[in-house]
């Protein structure tokens, strides 16, 4: 599976709503810890999970902004 799933999503969006402080705040998987990142590739490891996951985080960001 190439997308990210529920599990995931979970685990980002908890991480996400804590650390959230507005505009320009998060927006890539360089603002997550490594252990977070690690857990997150234990779950489901793909070539293109740091996209997958820059991608949701931004659209997280994106809709939080601009509903």
């Amino acid at each position: 599976m190439r997308t990210l799933n529920k599990k995931q999503k979970k685990i980002i969006d908890e991480w996400f709503n804590k650390n959230w402080t507005g505009a320009g705040s998060i927006c890539s998987t360089d603002d997550m810890p490594f252990m977070l990142l690690n857990k997150l590739e234990d779950i489901n490891d793909t070539e293109i999970l740091y996209q997958e996951i820059d991608r949701y985080i931004t659209d997280k960001a994106l809709e939080k902004m601009y509903g």
